[in-house]
């Protein structure tokens, strides 16, 4: 891979973040994207590393540096995609003074499109009840074997079709809660059918409330599809 990268005649463009484990140890991910020979486009994670704290812009322009030269490409570097923290932008403005760049670095930074449409998406907040029953529901649903079947049984009784099934989310990630929503959504006339059948079912969402996921879901739909575009992915 290193004699591969060391040949191109292309420059090479990065992406790079930094990530933190459960049991809170840092590390740093380093991807290449190029242009072959054969004009085809080209991706390879190039590195996961660790980075000890402080995680500031200083350590991690330090250590891509050192990833770079590492690999023999810090002469080859086109542009670093990366989010938007403020350590990133300290990152880009060091990283510009120790690199050769094309037209004075003026297309060095490019700032990660997904990460902005996070800051976006703001919806979630203003329905956060809605969203707790019907993750709850989910939960329920998913919670034993027992309860899988009793599900299945009353969608068969509904006359649904069991596709993808419901999808439990991460709260954190939009896009995995906005999934859960639509899986929800789908299957709400079963989950009326459950809390009459089931004492022990109380999470249901009301009337209003499915109205405001049925908006939720319109409005985080266009998000999904962007974000799908920019990941490639359908």
């Amino acid at each position: 891979m290193k004699h591969v990268l060391q040949s191109l005649s292309a420059r090479v463009s990065f992406k790079s973040d930094c990530w933190t484990s459960i049991n809170n140890d840092g590390f740093i991910f380093l991807t290449g994207h190029n242009i072959d020979c054969n004009w085809t486009l080209r991706k390879k994670i190039l590195n996961f590393s660790l980075l000890p704290p402080p995680q500031n812009g200083v350590s991690i322009v330090g250590k891509i540096l050192l990833l770079w030269k590492d690999w023999s490409i810090d002469k080859k570097v086109m542009c670093l995609t990366v989010d938007n923290a403020s350590s990133n932008d300290v990152c880009v403005h060091m990283s510009k003074s120790q690199l050769r760049l094309l037209c004075d670095g003026d297309y060095f930074h490019v700032r990660c499109c997904a990460h902005i449409l996070n800051f976006i998406v703001e919806g979630l907040k203003d329905v956060n009840e809605a969203i707790y029953k019907c993750r709850e529901c989910v939960n329920y649903c998913k919670g034993s074997q027992v309860r899988k079947q009793r599900f299945l049984e009353l969608i068969r009784m509904c006359d649904f079709v069991y596709t993808e099934g419901l999808h439990q989310d991460v709260p954190i990630r939009w896009n995995s809660t906005f999934l859960m929503l639509e899986s929800a959504l789908y299957y709400k006339k079963v989950f009326n059918h459950l809390e009459i059948s089931y004492g022990n079912f109380v999470h249901r969402p009301m009337h209003d409330e499915w109205s405001r996921i049925e908006n939720l879901c319109y409005f985080l739909m266009v998000f999904s599809e962007v974000t799908c575009a920019f990941f490639g992915s359908k």
